[in-house]
């Protein structure tokens, strides 16, 4: 790094302020082999170890290191005039609209990468997740149930390297979770079966909040994912960034959305601040999980080219440890059900 740039933070530094980029360009390196960069005016960032530790109670240093050239006019913000300004709308805003660029340039990062992995290590993502996503069912029922068998399940199975490998991958893709919009009954429009809802690669600027009913999310004519959740965002991403939409949205049945445009933003955002609030929480999370995300991929990556044939079989050995334990989780899983009358737990039946 020559003499001409300046380092604002490095990682695993206390985040003891944010910055307002007046005018220039932001380095940001999630590790030494990787880095993507923002540049405008009149933008602020530093924001997600903050946000993070104030919002989501989840306190830690810096995930990044930035850095930036001395053309570069740049001013630092204060812990409590961050906090502050993240109660008024074009505060919000402008943080929200940086962290979802941050969001959008880690993922191309992440594809990047994976795209240099050989299939068996994709294989290994995807075991972890559809074992995360279990765990995950488990835990909203042991919420809301407290029964002691699903504790007993939990406390064997949810502290291993594959649950925590596919917890990184579905937090970096979790959804917004909206809730309680009742003043926004003027925005909400309803979708018969089979109605399109937005077309993948179409221009976006506008988002969506389910309330009632599915909806299908397809990818180059394939059914990926359905989403039932009331108050889930989607199109968040199209409406900060005026990004193409990265899926097609089909109603499948009778579906209430609530839905946002650009133009109405700010008359939503005033009556209902939670929203945008919600909206950064997200971003910052799938920010910092991105990052999580990319060392581990960067790191399986390194140590093919440095192991060679070592590496290979290592990565085999992830992928069967994996299959392993998802079988193992599926199969403890399955006899619960079967001797509790666990009905409530049909639709994770059906997943294995």
């Amino acid at each position: 790094m020559t003499s001409k740039y300046i380092r604002l933070y490095n990682q695993n530094t206390e985040p003891d302020c944010a910055f307002f980029l007046e005018e220039g360009r932001v380095f940001f390196y999630p590790n030494t082999a990787d880095k993507y960069a923002i540049n405008g005016h009149g933008l602020i960032f530093g924001a997600t170890e903050i946000i993070m530790g104030n919002m989501a109670h989840m306190p830690m240093l810096r995930i990044e290191t930035a850095v930036t050239g001395e053309e570069s006019r740049i001013k630092r913000m204060s812990l409590d005039k961050f906090r502050a300004g993240m109660e008024t709308y074009s505060f919000l805003l402008n943080v929200s609209m940086v962290l979802a660029q941050q969001v959008l340039l880690t993922n191309q990062i992440i594809n990047k990468n994976l795209n240099e992995l050989a299939g068996d290590e994709k294989k290994t993502r995807e075991l972890s997740m559809e074992y995360f996503t279990i765990i995950e069912r488990l835990r909203k029922e042991y919420d809301k149930r407290r029964l002691p068998w699903i504790a007993v399940i939990l406390k064997e199975f949810e502290l291993n390297l594959t649950c925590k490998r596919g917890e990184a991958y579905y937090r970096s893709a979790e959804p917004v979770k909206i809730t309680e919009i009742q003043s926004l009954s003027d925005k909400m429009v309803e979708y018969s079966r089979g109605s399109v809802i937005c077309e993948e690669n179409s221009q976006g600027d506008e988002m969506y909040i389910l309330q009632s009913g599915a909806i299908d999310v397809f990818i180059g004519g394939n059914c990926v994912a359905t989403i039932e959740e009331p108050g889930t965002v989607s199109g968040e991403m199209a409406l900060l960034l005026g990004q193409k939409r990265t899926a097609t949205l089909k109603a499948k049945n009778s579906v209430v959305l609530t839905r946002i445009t650009k133009k109405d933003l700010k008359e939503v955002a005033q009556k209902e601040s939670s929203i945008l609030q919600a909206i950064a929480l997200s971003l910052a999370k799938r920010h910092y999980y991105n990052v999580i995300k990319i060392a581990d991929i960067t790191e399986k990556t390194v140590n093919n080219q440095l192991d060679g044939e070592a590496a290979t079989h290592k990565k085999a050995s992830l992928s069967q440890q994996a299959m392993k334990d998802l079988a193992t989780l599926k199969s403890r899983v399955q006899d619960a059900i079967y001797e509790k009358k666990a009905d409530f737990l049909k639709d994770v039946s059906e997943l294995l």
